[in-house]
């Protein structure tokens, strides 16, 4: 039997946000094209600077050296990703600590910890443990901002924990999120845009126009507080 050995790394977990609503509104061979686009983007931003350990789908798990390397990868990843129409963002989570190596898997608490995190994350968000919180500032990076989310309870374990959002800045501001597909949309080129609630919307296509006019409520959030 394998006993493996005992690192120490940074682990991360990367997916398309919205994916089950792009397959829904576009398609099974649309989704099949962004899945292999997200794996081509994937492998250029991450190699070589960190390890891809799994690329199943529109699921990456990544293992970096460090808090920092995996920041760096991520904000290129990220910054690619938000310059392309037609693209859905993604979603990240990340957690920093020791892990069993045993046959070139990865085992242990931090690994499904950080999936965890992952699973909390918004659509462009990057969410952290506090313990890479605080390894970034103990090395005093004040480049790096965070932003404090709060306390979160996750499946399996006993008490809440503490995380924190990577803030990347930078990106451009000339794209939307269709709210029915999650798909990014140039907004000087949308194929259309509603007003709901007192907000503006772009679309990628007329289908998901005319999706949401049947139902917006049922793609964006309703504040009852506007009428």
């Amino acid at each position: 039997m394998l006993e493996g050995r005992n690192i120490e790394a940074t682990f991360c977990f990367v997916d398309i946000a919205g994916y089950t609503a792009l397959t829904d509104s576009h398609g099974e061979v649309a989704a099949a094209d962004i899945i292999d686009d997200f794996g081509e983007l994937i492998r250029t931003s991450v190699e070589p600077m960190g390890q891809i350990q799994e690329l199943i789908g529109d699921c990456a798990f990544l293992v970096f050296p460090d808090p920092f390397v995996a920041r760096d990868v991520l904000s290129a990843l990220y910054k690619v990703i938000a310059n392309r129409a037609s693209f859905p963002i993604v979603r990240a989570g990340l957690h920093h600590g020791p892990a069993l190596l045993r046959g070139n898997r990865y085992y242990g608490s931090t690994v499904n910890l950080a999936a965890r995190v992952a699973a909390q994350a918004n659509g462009g968000q990057i969410l952290v443990t506090k313990c890479i919180v605080d390894i970034f500032n103990q090395a005093g990076t004040p480049d790096i901002e965070v932003e404090h989310q709060g306390l979160v309870s996750l499946k399996n374990l006993p008490q809440p924990i503490d995380l924190y959002e990577i803030v990347l800045s930078g990106f451009s501001h000339e794209y939307a999120i269709d709210p029915v597909c999650k798909m990014q949309v140039d907004k000087r080129h949308a194929a259309g845009e509603l007003h709901f609630n007192e907000e503006k919307y772009w679309f990628c296509s007329l289908s998901c126009v005319e999706r949401f006019a049947k139902e917006p409520s049922s793609y964006v959030r309703v504040d009852s507080g506007k009428t």
